[in-house]
């Protein structure tokens, strides 16, 4: 997963820096998956209804690509449509730059874009604009990138995960959670890097990591060791590398947003993504907490923004 890339220092000479699946069996029962590549490994341990494993593959020791870099794939899902959607903003953005800016390619952009002005000009976050009420500046960073290696980065850990995360939770709650946690990405960027010109979809991607955390604590108990632990370890191992090269990186790296999309996704984490046992006596107590916690960390940051002094 790439990182969300702060462009405030992008200039052309260089300087600055679908429902949830269900297998069968009873109600939140055990269930094993009938075929299929997987069924030795889910015949050894069985995999409860509803949840899809984010490490077996098909295609046994040689799979597919599909099934290495985009496992679950379908056409008619929101993980393909946001996908597209973000490849053709970034042709849009190569327009412009090099119509009405500094180039399609300028040599301040290590990733292979444009300058900062034409992220500005697209939507990019920047608090004085929001602050003059440009509030869609909150959310359509989700769909800017700051050049090509960014975009194709970000696309392999979102083409890797997000099939199956929109499997397991369902079409809308993967889209809110998507969505919200691009939002808490924002907030904190804004209250902790208020003068930078930032875009990515990193900081939903990093929510999406958060999620899967509540998601395996909510189901730690339902889920079989070996499968929750190698999951856990690799979400952990996926956050703690993007953070420490965004510690070593170029300074171009907005880890205020990443952080900021990890907390959100979290929290809402716990309202919507699934519980593998629908009598589960703790559900109340996690929706209602999860719901409570996102909107009261929305809360505090919100005023904070518009009441952030940029001079």
């Amino acid at each position: 997963m790439s990182n969300i890339h702060g462009v405030h220092s992008f200039n052309d000479n260089g300087s600055g820096g679908a429902g949830g699946a269900r297998s069968g069996g009873g109600r939140g029962g055990y269930a094993y998956a009938g075929g299929g590549p997987e069924q030795g490994f889910n015949q050894q341990f069985p995999i409860p209804a509803g949840h899809i494993s984010l490490l077996r593959v098909g295609g046994g020791s040689f799979p597919e690509l599909c099934d290495l870099f985009c496992p679950r794939y379908r056409l008619l899902c929101f993980t393909t449509f946001i996908s597209v959607v973000q490849c053709i903003m970034l042709v849009v953005c190569l327009i412009v730059g090099a119509e009405m800016f500094d180039g399609a390619f300028v040599k301040g952009n290590d990733m292979g874009g444009p300058g900062g002005q034409t992220f500005l000009y697209m939507g990019a976050k920047y608090l004085p604009d929001i602050k003059e009420g440009q509030v869609f500046r909150f959310i359509s960073p989700i769909l800017l990138h700051g050049g090509i290696l960014h975009l194709a980065s970000n696309l392999f850990f979102q083409c890797r995960v997000g099939f199956i995360f929109e499997l397991r939770w369902g079409l809308v709650n993967y889209v809110l959670i998507y969505l919200l946690t691009g939002l808490g990405a924002s907030y904190f960027s804004c209250l902790i890097s208020p003068k930078s010109i930032s875009v990515g979809a990193s900081g939903a991607l990093f929510g999406l990591t958060g999620a899967d955390l509540s998601y395996l604590i909510m189901n730690w108990r339902y889920l079989p060791n070996q499968e929750k632990f190698q999951e856990l370890c690799m979400v952990m191992c996926v956050i703690i590398i993007n953070f420490l090269i965004g510690m070593t990186g170029s300074g171009n790296i907005d880890n205020s947003a990443h952080f900021g999309g990890l907390v959100f996704g979290f929290l809402i984490g716990f309202a919507l993504t699934n519980i593998l046992q629908p009598e589960d006596p703790n559900t109340k107590n996690y929706r209602i907490g999860g719901w409570a916690s996102y909107t009261a960390l929305s809360v505090i940051c919100l005023p904070c923004i518009f009441l952030l002094n940029l001079a």
